[in-house]
């Protein structure tokens, strides 16, 4: 399951229990998920109950075969920057991010993913 599709009118009971494991340290913010797709470049975020939003950034490049990807979360400032191939490409969603988050990896062919 990609976490950023689940809301409550495409897989109602996973999109509840996820956002009932909802504490203090999600922070403030609504948007729940945040993802970037190598395909197209786009940015995709939920809050896991109205569906997905895609956001338009400035830099925006899909990775065309392989490569490296790098994603920074700065929570003093709730941004969201993507790195390619090392180079910063700019910030993919800013501001609004905060609390804690977690990491994942949704691959739709065969790939090597590593993460540190």
């Amino acid at each position: 399951v990609d976490p950023v599709y689940v809301a409550s009118r495409h897989k109602p009971a996973v999109s509840e229990k996820l956002r009932s494991q909802r504490t203090a340290k999600w922070g403030d913010s609504d948007i729940h998920c945040c993802s970037y797709d190598c395909e197209d470049g786009c940015c995709r975020g939920t809050d896991w109950d109205t569906g997905e939003t895609e956001y338009e950034w400035h830099g925006r490049e899909g990775l065309d075969g392989s490569g490296t990807i790098g994603l920074l979360l700065d929570l003093d400032e709730g941004t969201l920057s993507l790195f390619k191939n090392h180079r910063r490409l700019g910030v993919m969603k800013g501001g609004g991010l905060s609390g804690e988050y977690c990491w994942f990896v949704s691959a739709g062919s065969s790939c090597a993913v590593s993460m540190s």
